[in-house]
């Protein structure tokens, strides 16, 4: 990316939108013209939804080309059909109003059921007692790792324009008591000699080999998709919580261009978002903020007002001052955002 401060909103195409089709061009052309209006350079096109989180929307939102991500394509969605697909349209007009898009998806989270369609060998993680996560799979799992790589490169393939700038993407990451999996306790016997069931979360040797494992598959995923699109930046949505086996000072190494952390999606205070912000030092940090005024299922989210977004702006701009790795900042997810909350979030880009 550019060496500027970018500013904009990341929207689900189908996740949490009102419409059981998801979006149509309409509506994110009038967010365009919004965002324009508002000098906001930057549109995060969430290209994937869960009917886990988001029971009326389920699969990937385009048009897919490899015929083993048939079985996750949304059948719903208006942009996933080859018919009414309409991102390329919406690309051509952000380029127009000097905005850039961002492709972005959550790898490793799958409806079980339509996953094993055509992915046999993937599963679920699971933690020290079997307990399996729901819907979160396990990068050790081969169906799980081909899946994703499939994923990021027929998203990459069906959208190959110059303005679309980075790619960002969730996961590729364990959960912070997981993987005690067949496929995770192989791996790590393999490369360890050592049997996982001895081992429990927060064992130092479980975590350092959680990081190792991670950085191993993240820098195989980054140089794929830099070697179909050099000049393409690459953003990792992680806060780096603790198991997760993402390691502040690993990353920019395994082609990690930027760091985008969630914030707020829960109760936080300024001096918790400074640590978090100071924990992913020396990376790249372009915010992923939470202004949503409506829960969803299964993910009881922090409901935001008006003088909560005005507090966060308070502690974006004090940090940015002494800060100059803080590149950015994306307000998630404009589909279930308020009017109220709209107008403050732009007041707080005009303050930027």
């Amino acid at each position: 990316m550019e060496n500027i401060f970018y500013k904009g909103w990341q929207i689900g195409i189908t996740y949490e939108a009102k419409d059981k089709n998801g979006l149509s061009f309409d509506d994110i052309l009038m967010l365009l013209d919004e965002m324009a209006e508002n000098r906001m350079n930057l549109l995060s096109l969430m290209m994937v939804s869960y009917s886990y989180f988001d029971p009326e929307h389920d699969g990937l939102c385009w048009p897919v080309k490899n015929k083993k991500l048939e079985c996750l394509r949304d059948m719903n969605c208006t942009n996933a059909q080859k018919e009414t697909e309409f991102v390329t349209k919406v690309i051509e007009e952000a380029y127009k109003r000097g905005i850039k898009i961002q492709l972005f998806t959550n790898l490793g989270i799958y409806n079980p059921e339509r996953v094993r369609i055509s992915y046999h060998n993937a599963c679920e993680q699971e933690g020290k007692n079997g307990e399996k996560y729901k819907w979160l799979f396990c990068p050790d799992s081969p169906g799980a790792f081909e899946l994703e790589n499939n994923e990021v490169f027929d998203l990459l393939n069906a959208y190959n324009h110059k303005n679309v700038t980075s790619i960002g993407y969730e996961r590729i990451s364990y959960a912070g008591g997981s993987c005690f999996c067949d496929y995770s306790k192989s791996a790590f016997n393999s490369e360890t000699g050592l049997d996982l069931s001895k081992y429990k979360r927060g064992d130092y040797v479980f975590e350092q080999w959680k990081i190792k494992n991670i950085s191993d598959k993240l820098k195989n995923l980054n140089d794929g998709i830099k070697a179909v699109r050099p000049d393409i930046s690459i953003c990792l949505h992680t806060s780096l919580s603790s198991g997760w086996g993402h390691e502040a000072n690993n990353l920019r190494h395994v082609g990690v261009d930027m760091v985008m952390p969630h914030i707020a999606h829960f109760p936080m205070n300024q001096i918790e978002f400074n640590a978090l912000l100071d924990s992913i030092y020396p990376n790249n940090i372009i915010l992923q903020v939470c202004v949503r005024n409506k829960s969803l299922s299964n993910y009881n989210i922090w409901v935001k007002t008006p003088d909560i977004i005005k507090d966060i702006g308070i502690w974006v701009k004090e940090y940015k001052k002494d800060h100059s790795n803080l590149k950015g900042i994306v307000f998630f997810n404009a589909n279930t955002v308020s009017n109220e909350n709209k107008k403050a979030v732009y007041q707080l880009i005009k303050e930027l």
